[in-house]
């Protein structure tokens, strides 16, 4: 029987990145990025039973982030998106992009196998080498992913993507109260898998989670006693989850 393993280069897997301005996508190729190298940051939840030994372990979620690296070039036009943002400190979705991963290593009919996700752009460093001018930083999750095909023009620096399925995602809407008085506490971090967010003025914040038992949530504000482990199960709609926190 032959031996039909075969190494997969990195270059097997390849990043196209959303450079549109209006609804129709223009995914261009990721080039002369140093790194794009990606963490799942996997949410665990572990325990003991009393009747068995030891302990077991259950992955209950992921916070994938993507690290990158590159050396600026110019009509590099992921570049200069990514540069943008950057250099003008945008935020919110200001600094969001999709980022399209593509799999050479598995033909899909005219195409490959491709996921899709929209991800939160947080800048790191900048020009620190003496070589070239560099910019690095991370892609964070923000959204599920969308599986689909992805077919690539000649040149391999275009994709065009069709999806064939969508993780879908409901709204969580979490309202953040004084235990006693039960008035709205603005500005109380929420936190879900690694991802964090801030109340309103009304003591609510909206996040968009996959259909799961989150079991590890922590919320906390200055001056109040930190709650940590809060529970919410999203299913298929949306969810609202009350949370009372103590003074300390």
């Amino acid at each position: 029987m032959s031996n039909t393993e075969q190494l997969v280069k990195r270059s097997r897997k390849v990043a196209f990145m959303d450079i549109s301005t209006t609804s129709i996508a223009n995914f261009l190729r990721m080039t002369k990025f140093t790194e794009i190298s990606k963490s799942k940051n996997p949410t665990e939840y572990s325990r003991s039973y009393v009747d068995e030994d030891g302990e077991v372990t259950d992955v209950t979620g992921y916070s994938e982030e993507i690290s990158y690296n590159f050396d600026l070039h110019v009509g590099n036009l992921v570049h200069e998106k990514l540069v943008d943002i950057t250099d003008n400190e945008k935020t919110g979705a200001d600094a969001l992009v999709r980022i399209l991963q593509v799999d050479f290593t598995k033909p899909k009919g005219s195409g490959y196998e491709a996921r899709l996700r929209t991800y939160s752009v947080v800048p790191d460093t900048e020009g620190d080498s003496t070589d070239a001018y560099t910019y690095s930083g991370a892609f964070r999750k923000n959204s599920g992913f969308t599986v689909g095909v992805a077919t690539i023009s000649d040149d391999g620096m275009k994709a065009t993507f069709v999806p064939t399925a969508e993780v879908e995602e409901y709204p969580v809407t979490f309202v953040v109260k004084d235990s006693v008085e039960e008035t709205p506490i603005e500005n109380a971090k929420i936190t879900v898998e690694g991802e964090s967010y801030l109340t309103d003025a009304t003591g609510i914040a909206t996040v968009y989670l996959a259909s799961d038992t989150y079991s590890t949530i922590t919320v906390e504000k200055t001056g109040y006693t930190t709650q940590s482990n809060v529970s919410v199960t999203v299913s298929n709609k949306a969810t609202l989850k009350e949370i009372l926190l103590v003074e300390a």
